[in-house]
């Protein structure tokens, strides 16, 4: 009698069941969410971003010693407070251009991009921190010329998280060894970037491209998992693909591909691929 009653109950639902009502409500859904995104993406921009690039701005000039002299001890703080500022501007920015990224509202404006002249440019935003952990970069390169089709401000910024991963967990002393090739029959450019930094295991990788993870104990210093996540999304929207391997013994490799174009003007050695 119970089973009988609840067919009936069933059957007298589907009578009244109308999809256009249940599409309205999630069409509804939908653009309540995405009102709630966008008031959060406002906030990111006009509550944090401004006020922190405010505060970068007049920390700077203190440091410059414009308004008075410092003592060791107060700059000493007053840098500890910039980079700190800096960090979290950096990360806001991030946190936006994924916003973009992932509602398709970036257009890239693409160009002929020579990468080993592109990546020796790239270096220098690291010089400092490279210094510091007494670190250097070696580029093996069999030609000259590797011309991709790419947009420059948005490549630096995926090749810069990409580096500033390596950078930070690269033990002091080392070399950062980065290799470039060319697949003739499959026009891909190669590259990979080669560090000895502590081994990852692959539920660690895993989730180095995924959103907000963190990286292991052992990777702590990487902080935000948006870095290597951004990168990623920028290296796919330009056909690309980045993966790492990690081994035992220490040594991380990350590989990052692109198509390469028919032809580059930017030396003399110009081939077809």
């Amino acid at each position: 009698m119970l089973y009988k009653t609840g067919n009936e109950n069933m059957i007298k639902h589907k009578k009244n069941f109308n999809p256009l009502v249940v599409l309205e409500h999630k069409l509804d859904d939908t653009d309540a969410l995405k009102k709630q995104r966008e008031t959060y993406i406002a906030i990111l921009n006009h509550d944090l971003k401004i006020p922190t690039l405010a505060q970068i701005r007049a920390l700077e000039l203190l440091s410059s010693e414009n308004l008075g002299t410092l003592n060791s001890r107060q700059q000493e703080l007053l840098d500890l407070t910039l980079d700190s500022c800096r960090y979290m501007y950096g990360m806001l920015t991030d946190l936006l251009l994924i916003y973009k990224y992932e509602n398709n509202d970036v257009v890239l404006t693409l160009e002929k991009v020579e990468l080993l002249r592109f990546l020796e440019d790239s270096f220098k935003d690291f010089e400092t921190i490279m210094k510091a952990k007494n670190l250097k970069f070696v580029v093996r390169a069999k030609d000259k010329c590797y011309g991709i089709k790419a947009d420059k401000a948005h490549l630096k910024k995926a090749f810069n998280n990409v580096l500033n991963t390596c950078i930070s967990n690269a033990f002091d002393g080392t070399e950062i060894v980065i290799d470039l090739s060319k697949s003739h029959d499959k026009g891909r450019i190669n590259l990979s970037i080669n560090s000895k930094s502590p081994y990852m295991p692959p539920e660690t990788i895993k989730g180095l491209f995924s959103r907000y993870v963190t990286c292991s104990e052992k990777m702590d210093k990487v902080g935000s998992g948006v870095l290597l996540y951004l990168a990623k999304r920028i290296i796919n929207l330009h056909r690309g693909d980045i993966h790492i391997n990690s081994f035992k013994d220490n040594y991380n490799f990350y590989s990052i591909v692109f198509p390469c174009i028919n032809e580059c003007k930017f030396c003399a050695c110009a081939q077809k691929v």
